[in-house]
C-alpha cells in the first residue's frame, strides 16, 4: 500500500508541474515482455525480428559510408568489412562476459543478462556514446530525464527489436516510432508554436544543442582500429529540411581525414537535452550565421587559428542554405603522432586545409531560399 501511495503521489506531482508549464500530454507506459517468447498469430517472434533490427545489422553505417550513397568509401576505396566499424562493442555483453571482436556477431545477450530481463539505461548509453557524452562529459539538463524517464519510456520494443522490415538508417521514415506528439497531444498557444509548429520540428527550439565528433583521423582506423577524433563539438545546432515531414529539423556534422583527402556529412540529429523553454527569437533570425552569409556568401562553421594553433568550432543555431556545398566552410587537421598508438597527443595535431573535398546530405534536405531570405528578417 506504502509504494502505491508513492508512486500516485509521484504522478501528481509530475501533472501539477507540466500543466504549470503549458504542456499536457498523456503517457503510455510500455508493455515490456520476454524478447525470446514474444510472439502473435500474425507475424514472427522478437528474436527472428531482431536479425532484421538496427541494432541487429548495423546498418546505418554501412548506409552513411557506402561510396553507393556518396558516403566516405568514396575517397578512401576501402570497403566497411575491412574497417572495424560493425564490430564495435563496449567490450563486454549485459552479463559480463568478453568480447571477441573477431568473431562478435550482435544478438540479445549485448543489452540482457537474462532472457525478459528490463534493460537498464546504463546499458543503452554504453553503445548510445553520443547521448552519453550528452549527459556524462557535457552534463546537459533534460527535461525528461529530470521527471524521472530513461530511453524505454519513449523507444518502443519494434524500434530496438525490429518488426521483419531491414531499415537503412533510424532516419529513415517509418524506422522510428518516437515523437514528441506521442506524448504532447496539446501544445500551448504561444505566438512562436502558432507561427512554427506546421514547419518547424520541436527539437529545433527545444534541444540545447546538437554534438559532433569532429575530424576523425581515418589513418587510425585503417591501422589499428582506433578512434581519433580532433575532439567533440557543442554549442550550436545546424538547421536543415527532415526526410519525411519537411520539417526544419537541429542537424550535426560528421567530419573525417584520410591520406590528405577530407569529407564533411551532415545528418538530422536527435539531441537528448531538452528544455521547457524554446530559442528566442534572435538566436535563429538575422543571427551571426545567417548576417556572415548575407554579407559574403559564406557561413564559417570550423576555423583553424595560426596564433592559438588549434581549430575553432560552430556556435550558435547555423542554417544550411541551398548553395550549403559551396558555402559552408570547413578547416581541416592532420594528426602526426603514432597512428596505431591508443592515447592522442595533442600537440600532434596540425592544419591540413580548407574546405571538404567530398560532402554528404542523407535524409534531409537544405533549408530553402524562401526560409534563408525569412530568417534573414
Amino acid at each position: 500500500m506504502r509504494k502505491r501511495t508513492t508512486r500516485r503521489f509521484q504522478l501528481v506531482v509530475v501533472t501539477l508541474f507540466l500543466a504549470s508549464t503549458g504542456i499536457y500530454f498523456a503517457v503510455k507506459t510500455p508493455a515490456h515482455s520476454s524478447p525470446a517468447q514474444e510472439t502473435t498469430s500474425q507475424g514472427p517472434t522478437i528474436t527472428e525480428t531482431f536479425a532484421t533490427s538496427l541494432h541487429g545489422t548495423r546498418r546505418g553505417k554501412q548506409t552513411w559510408y557506402s561510396k553507393y550513397n556518396e558516403g566516405f568509401e568514396a575517397l578512401t576505396g576501402i570497403p566497411i568489412d575491412q574497417l572495424t566499424c560493425l564490430k564495435c562493442h563496449p567490450g563486454t555483453r549485459a552479463d559480463g562476459t568478453p568480447i571477441d571482436t573477431a568473431t562478435y556477431r550482435p544478438d540479445c545477450s549485448d543489452c540482457h543478462v537474462r532472457v525478459g530481463d528490463q534493460v537498464s539505461q546504463e546499458t543503452c548509453l554504453k553503445c548510445h556514446r553520443r547521448q552519453a557524452t550528452e549527459i556524462t562529459t557535457f552534463r546537459y539538463t533534460d527535461v525528461h530525464r529530470e521527471l524521472g524517464f530513461t530511453c524505454r519510456n519513449c523507444h518502443t520494443k519494434r524500434e530496438m527489436h525490429g518488426d521483419g522490415n531491414i531499415y537503412l538508417s533510424w532516419l529513415e521514415p517509418g524506422a522510428m516510432d518516437v515523437s514528441c506528439e506521442t506524448c504532447h497531444k496539446t501544445i500551448s498557444a504561444t505566438t512562436s508554436h502558432n507561427l512554427h509548429r506546421e514547419t518547424v520540428d520541436c527539437t529545433a527550439c527545444h534541444a540545447q544543442s546538437v554534438i559532433s565528433c569532429y575530424n576523425c583521423h581515418f589513418e587510425s582506423e585503417v591501422a589499428a582500429g582506433v578512434k581519433r577524433p580532433y575532439g567533440v563539438l557543442r554549442g550550436f545546432t545546424l538547421l536543415v529540411r527532415r526526410q519525411g515531414s519537411g520539417k526544419i529539423y537541429p542537424a550535426t556534422i560528421m567530419a573525417l581525414t584520410y591520406q590528405g583527402k577530407s569529407f564533411v556529412a551532415i545528418a538530422p540529429y536527435r539531441a537528448h537535452n531538452i528544455v521547457t523553454r524554446g530559442r528566442s527569437c534572435r538566436e535563429c533570425h538575422a543571427n551571426a550565421a545567417i548576417t556572415e552569409y548575407a554579407r559574403t556568401g559564406q557561413i564559417t562553421v570550423t576555423r583553424w587559428d595560426e596564433r592559438e594553433r588549434r581549430l575553432i568550432g560552430p556556435s550558435g543555431v547555423i542554417p544550411v542554405p541551398p548553395d550549403w556545398q559551396r558555402a559552408l566552410r570547413f578547416d581541416f587537421v592532420d594528426y602526426t603522432g603514432d597512428p596505431r598508438a591508443t592515447t592522442t597527443d595533442p600537440t600532434k595535431w596540425v592544419f591540413l586545409k580548407s574546405g571538404a573535398d567530398k560532402m554528404q546530405m542523407l535524409y534531409a534536405k537544405p533549408l530553402t531560399r524562401e526560409q534563408i531570405e525569412k530568417l534573414a528578417q
